[in-house]
């Protein structure tokens, strides 16, 4: 049983969502670390990150290469000098949280081994059906609570994180584990609401967490891709029209397999998608669409060749998500390498 009350929290992936929950937890008194390796973690080091306005220094911890881990130096104009921590050898936290793109997912498995023992949780904010079943297989599966984020507004403009919606955890217990497992994870879930609630950041505990899953897999599936291919905020999907038609279309293909996979999404879990979108700011981007704009690679295989997949799994047919795939998958081709 590990209830232990969490007071270091270690963040692979400094993007916009992995800073922005850095500064929550950071400015609430827990010990952070970003992890990173090679280059990036010394840009880390030296630059630290921009967010919302004001300057940050973390801890920089790079796992495969513990030798290599310098002090970050004063910090640069603007910046309290209470905000900077040394950085520090890879060693075990109460609570690791993943928050990378889904293609860095099998690195970050890995990196983050030394900072894991039997008392560490571990969390993803990944999109996906995929992240927690990679990180149960490496670790103990009572560790990896199952975990989404969701109604969160955050991009990176010109260097800096900016967010204006933190959004909502849901987190819970994985009920196809043993009962001594569940047991163990019902106390590592009360530990982590406790140290949300002190990071003020919002979380629930759903009935069924394997559902709510599948609810953002849904909406990832439906809006990101829906935006990305059409160029469309979120005030583009919201009213009647070929982009939200697009998205309701994508959405309805994960019903369909999603059900034959034992999973019943309901017209009531669309219309919880419609408040979600309603409180979205009008000029708001979906992730996916920030990465189109960027010229970055896209998570299409883990949201349309996943329903893809599991359409030809159970003889379903998916035409509005293989078209997406063959698309996206297009653009990334043309991408420079």
């Amino acid at each position: 049983m590990s209830g232990r009350e969490i007071s270091s929290v270690a963040i692979v992936g400094a993007g916009a969502m992995g800073a922005m929950y850095a500064v929550h937890f950071a400015e609430a008194g827990f010990r952070v670390t970003l992890v990173a390796h090679g280059e990036r973690a010394q840009r880390l080091a030296r630059d630290g990150i921009r967010v919302n306005g004001r300057h940050w220094r973390f801890a920089v911890t790079d796992p495969t290469d513990p030798t290599d881990n310098t002090s970050p130096t004063d910090p640069a104009d603007g910046t309290d000098p209470a905000d900077s921590t040394g950085t520090e050898p890879p060693t075990p936290v109460d609570l690791v949280l993943v928050a990378v793109k889904a293609a860095q997912l099998a690195e970050a498995v890995e990196i983050i081994a030394p900072l894991v023992d039997a008392d560490t949780t571990i969390i993803s904010s990944l999109n996906g059906l995929d992240s927690e079943e990679a990180l149960a297989a490496r670790y103990e599966p009572a560790q990896v609570l199952l975990s989404m984020a969701a109604g969160m507004e955050t991009q990176r403009v010109a260097g800096e994180v900016q967010f204006r919606r933190v959004g909502r955890f849901s987190i819970g217990v994985d009920k196809r584990l043993s009962a001594e497992a569940q047991a163990e994870q019902a106390e590592r879930v009360a530990a982590l609401g406790r140290a949300l609630d002190r990071a003020q950041l919002a979380w629930q505990q759903p009935d069924d967490i394997l559902h709510a899953l599948w609810w953002k897999f849904m909406v990832n599936v439906g809006a990101n891709q829906a935006s990305a291919l059409m160029g469309a905020t979120y005030g583009v999907l919201k009213p009647p029209g070929p982009a939200r038609d697009f998205m309701s279309a994508l959405m309805d293909e994960v019903v369909v397999v999603g059900r034959a996979e034992g999973v019943q999404l309901t017209d009531a879990d669309l219309a919880q998608w419609d408040a979600v979108l309603g409180g979205q700011p009008d000029d708001g981007r979906t992730s996916t669409l920030q990465d189109v704009e960027a010229g970055r690679p896209t998570e299409v295989a883990i949201f349309a060749g996943r329903v893809v997949g599991l359409g030809a799994k159970h003889g379903i047919p998916t035409p509005f998500n293989q078209t997406v795939l063959w698309v996206l998958r297009d653009y990334a081709a043309r991408l420079p390498a």
